[in-house]
């Protein structure tokens, strides 16, 4: 199978190293000193336990990979930034058009909405949640962290089925475990749960999940969180069951305590945050159905204000 890998930071890097080693055939959208690390030594998946060097090629765009290789694509995996969709979607859209199927698994709810609304082919555009987590520490070098190693797909409004044996059919052989989810909405929003409730805790304090759970206020903080993203998706009305905090929690206390998501991590690295596209929608929609997110808009304020250097607080150390 061909595979292109839109967006080449940590997550989109892992994704086409361990695709590549499985033996699919990868296009790796990559441009400056991060592919030319790659040309030169290849993409290193740096780790304790087993790591990798392997050697997709690289590409500055969809059109350039169609005149590198002139085949169908089989399968867009889009791991862009949020901010970063509406950049990338003609490339998307070329890819579509020829025939590829799209596996969004950047944060966000409303991502499919988005391809659609610039053009993608609905019947191209699944629906993607990815339960990992990785980071491009230099260039050329993606290191993974923590232990799941997941993609959920779906059609949400069924009219890209056809394309979901096609997006599993990728990843047999690789280490990532990739599953069909008939009911793809509660997944989409358990998962923006998570990423919120780490950027929403970690964002407002500046410190590791780890620091926030040891604080006294720590677990509440965590519950209101939580709280706020699932009664906002309610009220959506996306049908999660009364478990979905339960399930959420679950997730948020099995990362380890040195752990601190992208949007603090894109801070200490002074480069643009995903917040306006986490915290900032769920804050936008709660006041679409009037239900109050008052952790959502602070953190979203705050991180704004440091990310732009309006904070007399600054960027986390």
């Amino acid at each position: 199978m061909r595979a292109v890998v839109i967006g080449a930071g940590g997550i989109g890097s892992y994704l086409g190293a361990v695709l590549a080693r499985a033996g699919r055939d990868v296009d790796l959208v990559v441009r400056g000193a991060h592919r030319d690390a790659i040309e030169r030594d290849g993409l290193r998946v740096r780790r304790e336990t087993d790591p990798f060097v392997v050697h997709p090629r690289c590409v500055g765009s969809a059109l350039e990979s169609a005149e590198a290789d002139p085949r169908p694509v089989d399968v867009v995996l889009l791991a862009v930034k949020a901010y970063s969709l509406d950049e990338v979607a003609p490339q998307v859209r070329h890819l579509a058009l020829a025939g590829a199927a799209v596996v969004p698994v950047l944060n966000g709810v409303d991502v499919t909405e988005r391809l659609r609304a610039a053009g993608v082919p609905a019947g191209a555009v699944l629906d993607g949640v990815a339960y990992l987590t990785a980071f491009r520490t230099a260039p050329g070098v993606t290191e993974p962290r923590a232990a799941h190693r997941k993609v959920v797909v779906g059609s949400a409004d069924g009219l890209a089925a056809r394309g979901l044996p096609r997006a599993v059919a990728l990843f047999e052989g690789a280490e990532i475990q990739a599953v069909i989810e008939e009911d793809i909405g509660p997944e989409l929003w358990r998962k923006m749960a998570v990423v919120c409730s780490l950027a929403v805790l970690c964002g407002i304090t500046g410190s590791g999940i780890g620091r926030v759970r040891a604080h006294a206020l720590g677990r509440e903080l965590q519950e209101r969180a939580v709280a706020e993203v699932i009664a906002v998706g309610r009220a959506a009305g996306v049908a999660l069951p009364e478990d979905a905090e339960e399930h959420v929690h679950d997730i948020l206390d099995a990362f380890p305590d040195d752990f601190y998501p992208s949007v603090l991590h894109d801070l200490k690295s002074g480069r643009p945050t995903e917040m306006e596209h986490l915290g900032g929608v769920i804050a936008r929609l709660g006041r679409v159905s009037a239900v109050d997110t008052p952790l959502h808009d602070a953190a979203t304020c705050a991180v704004r204000l440091i990310e732009t250097g309006e904070s007399a607080w600054g960027r986390p150390a």
